[in-house]
């Protein structure tokens, strides 16, 4: 026969009954709370988590600010893993369903930017262009400008790039996209030396004799001037510029080659005019 519980012990059974009940309702999280986790992983650069914290928040039936904040956060880290698909997802949702919501401006940005990432630069340019236009106060006009300027370079359309390259460094000093845009004008300048190197090549041996000094020189200032953007743009980075540094470091290595393979072709036309020289003589 079972015996039963004595008053004195069933006091403490209950007590350590709502104990667990209370501990358990502590470990549910909140949307809200599952939002700063999120963030919390975004800011670590841990966008895989950070994906998983922004859908778990589906889930749970937030408020409209929170599923707002969910769509936004979800569209800039898989933008950040570079899952493009998926981020235009998200972000056209949040921008169809959220217009009024405070990230609404930064996403229409980012609409253009994740354009350029797709390699669409027509259609960045429009987006950005638009952007640039509605928002002209935005902290991020700067960035649409240099970003615009990048979709023109990516289209050969070089002359119109360089000018709005200009316009980042004149217009917004304080940007650091600056450093980046005077990395990009003076590639534009060399793709112009490179044609220039051409016309010298066709040149009569006087006229290549008077003007290869100074491209020598012109040439040695720009290796200067590329070790030295090479470091300052290692200082100059948000989380939407980290991947293009890593891309701007690998062209600026394939650069030196360039210059490399330059210098030798200088000192071979050297030898070949006094050769020339010698040989009238």
């Amino acid at each position: 026969m079972k015996r039963l519980l004595a008053p004195a012990r069933i006091v403490p059974v209950l007590v350590g009954l709502v104990l667990v009940a209370t501990a358990g309702a502590q470990d549910v999280s909140t949307p809200q709370q599952i939002l700063e986790e999120g963030l919390s992983a975004f800011r670590r650069s841990d966008f895989d988590t950070a994906i998983l914290r922004f859908r778990e928040i589906l889930l749970e039936e937030p408020d409209a600010d929170t599923e707002a904040n969910a769509y936004f956060w979800l569209a800039k880290s898989a933008m950040a893993l570079g899952r493009l698909s998926e981020a235009e997802r998200n972000l056209e949702y949040y921008l169809r369903t959220f217009p009024e919501h405070e990230f609404a401006v930064e996403a229409q940005y980012q609409r253009g930017r994740l354009l350029f990432m797709q390699e669409d630069y027509t259609g960045a340019i429009e987006a950005l262009d638009r952007f640039v236009e509605r928002h002209s106060d935005s902290p991020f006009v700067a960035n649409a400008v240099y970003w615009s300027a990048e979709s023109l370079y990516n289209l050969g359309r070089l002359d119109e790039a360089r000018r709005l390259f200009e316009s980042v460094i004149r217009d917004y000093p304080r940007s650091f996209r600056v450093e980046a845009a005077r990395y990009r004008i003076s590639l534009i300048d060399l793709n112009a030396r490179e044609t220039e190197l051409l016309q010298l090549l066709q040149w009569s041996h006087e006229e290549y004799l008077q003007a290869l000094d100074e491209f020598e020189r012109r040439e040695q200032a720009y290796r200067e001037a590329i070790t030295s953007y090479q470091e300052r743009l290692q200082n100059a980075a948000d989380e939407d510029f980290r991947d293009e540094i890593v891309r701007l470091s690998t062209q600026v290595r394939s650069l030196q080659e360039t210059i490399r393979s330059r210098d030798a072709e200088i000192r071979r036309l050297r030898e070949q005019i006094t050769t020339l020289q010698n040989a009238q003589e």
